[in-house]
């Protein structure tokens, strides 16, 4: 059993790999900034949130926890948007991985596993790409990966580093169990554009029909992402074998086998059950006719060859589409009084003390199905009480402890704003709900809202959830005796503490209207 800490486990490949390792056993820490990443997808032993480069973060982690080997793969992917922003792409990509390395090597971590890409060779011409092939790559994206390859490379010469660096072809499908799958809020990547396009009836633009290749479309190699976590657990295998001294070594992981751009569309109509409208425009510049991998290295050096076709990458694909576009219930907490001890302002992680039965709660409406959601106004940023990083500290801390026990949050949608800033989602306004709402696919009527205070049912009223929960914890007391006074606003039910109101919202059942 291996102990991994996985830099960007909250996002796509990452997260399959994460979800890999928990499976066959290892223990797994994600560190992720949640920029491009999904908190409600990160599986293992706990997230903390900061960058790859915070390095009093990164070393407090490191002094708390022994790992065997870092995983890294926190980077900016957008080709498009490094050449519009390289400067993003060089701190992110490259900078912030050269800090994560120093602080990993001053606390004595030297095996690193790197999520590179083919895009490190460039221009490459029609034939297999091998590792000897030069690497010249042609934009900003590309050449932050081979900047942070060169650091590899001199650190395993000159600091005991002992790394492998994946080159990526194509990563596409979900992750078996549909825990994780490909998210992003901009998508450019072929397959999940043609499944869109078939869920909301629109056609596939197809760039170039004219290419040397039997249906005159654009090759390329695509490897499943479940066969790429197989493959970094095989690599981290491989490492944990390796002797004293540096060692790097940079492996292709691909396929070996091209399919055309028609060719996946067909295998998308098979697995959607329906035709897909193609559109026709001439070649984009740039685009080569074939890209596909020569992986034999990663066979010799690993035993590694993917296992999964692309019949299985289009059903994956398409069960996590459909999986991620289905309403999702949710209750909605208030955070200070309702889930933990309301100290006025929460300014320090060690100060946080949870309710007595919260855990216990949050388990049971986890299992019912319901996405956990804290919406918190936080005016100690706005006021200058408390820095606005503390709260992610805050948060994991509370994560830490919930997550063993089976009840962790899935979301955090907080106003820092100053009281008076007279912003659109500080409670008693309902924007908090329905921002999380939009952003996650909740559906508000099958949703709960649950807190201590009279701006929480103001709130959840607001947003039009299914119901709304005083608790007596905090300063709950108060507001059911105000509540009682008022003939405007209500709550649905008034309950000692969390336990008692996730009884009662359980107790519901679920309205006729829910998909879930």
């Amino acid at each position: 059993m291996a102990r991994i800490l996985v830099v960007g486990g909250a996002g796509y490949v990452g997260g399959a790999a994460v979800a890999h390792w928990v499976d066959r056993g290892d223990q797994v820490w994600v560190l992720d900034d949640l920029s491009t990443g999904h908190q409600v997808t990160v599986l293992g032993q706990g997230l903390t949130v900061a960058r790859a480069g915070d390095q009093a973060v990164v070393g407090k982690l490191l002094k708390e926890h022994t790992f065997d080997a870092v995983a890294h793969f926190g980077a900016f992917i957008s080709v498009g948007e490094s050449v519009q922003n390289p400067s993003k792409y060089f701190e992110n990509n490259v900078e912030q991985t050269r800090l994560l390395l120093e602080t990993l090597l001053e606390n004595g971590v030297k095996r690193f596993i790197f999520s590179s890409t083919a895009a490190v060779y460039g221009e490459t011409g029609e034939g297999p790409i091998h590792e000897e092939l030069p690497r010249k790559p042609i934009n900003p994206y590309g050449e932050t990966k081979l900047q942070v390859e060169q650091l590899l490379e001199e650190f395993s010469r000159t600091r005991g580093l002992q790394a492998v660096a994946f080159r990526y072809f194509n990563a596409a499908g979900a992750e078996p169990k549909l825990r994780t799958g490909e998210w992003h809020e901009e998508e450019t990547h072929l397959i999940p554009r043609i499944l869109d396009a078939a869920i909301g009836g629109r056609s596939v633009q197809v760039y170039g029909r004219d290419y040397a290749t039997p249906d005159g479309t654009c090759i390329r190699d695509y490897i499943h992402v479940t066969d790429l976590a197989r493959a970094h657990a095989a690599g981290l295998d491989w490492l944990l074998e390796q002797t004293e001294g540096g060692v790097f070594q940079a492996m292709n992981l691909g396929s070996g086998h091209g399919y055309s751009v028609l060719e996946v569309i067909q295998a998308a109509e098979k697995a959607v059950g329906r035709r897909i409208e193609v559109v026709s425009h001439p070649r984009r510049a740039g685009d080569s006719a074939r890209l596909v991998a020569d992986a034999s290295k990663a066979k010799k050096l690993l035993g590694f060859q993917p296992q999964l076709g692309l019949d299985q990458i289009l059903e994956t694909a398409w069960a996590w589409e459909k999986k991620r576009r289905e309403p999702k219930r949710a209750v909605f907490l208030d955070r200070d009084g309702t889930l933990n001890v309301d100290p006025g302002y929460l300014n320090h992680p060690e100060k946080l003390e949870l309710i007595p039965g919260v855990p216990e709660a949050l388990k049971r409406l986890k299992e019912a199905g319901y996405w956990l959601v804290v919406v918190s106004n936080q005016s100690g940023v706005g006021r200058g009480l408390i820095p606005l990083e503390m709260l992610p500290r805050i948060h994991d801390r509370m994560d830490e402890i919930l997550r063993p026990k089976g009840g962790s949050i899935d979301d955090y949608s907080l106003c820092i704003h100053h009281p008076d800033a007279g912003c659109d989602c500080r409670k008693p306004k309902p924007g908090l709900l329905l921002q999380a709402a939009q952003r996650l696919g909740i559906d508000l009527k099958a949703s709960f809202m649950v807190g201590d205070k009279p701006v929480d049912v103001e709130a959840g009223r607001g947003a039009g959830v299914r119901g709304c929960v005083v608790v007596r914890t905090g300063e709950g007391k108060g507001t059911e005796a105000e509540l009682s006074r008022s003939s405007q606003l209500k709550a649905d039910h008034v309950a000692d503490d969390l336990l008692a109101a996730s009884a009662w919202i359980l107790a519901q059942g679920l309205p006729a209207s829910s998909s879930a």
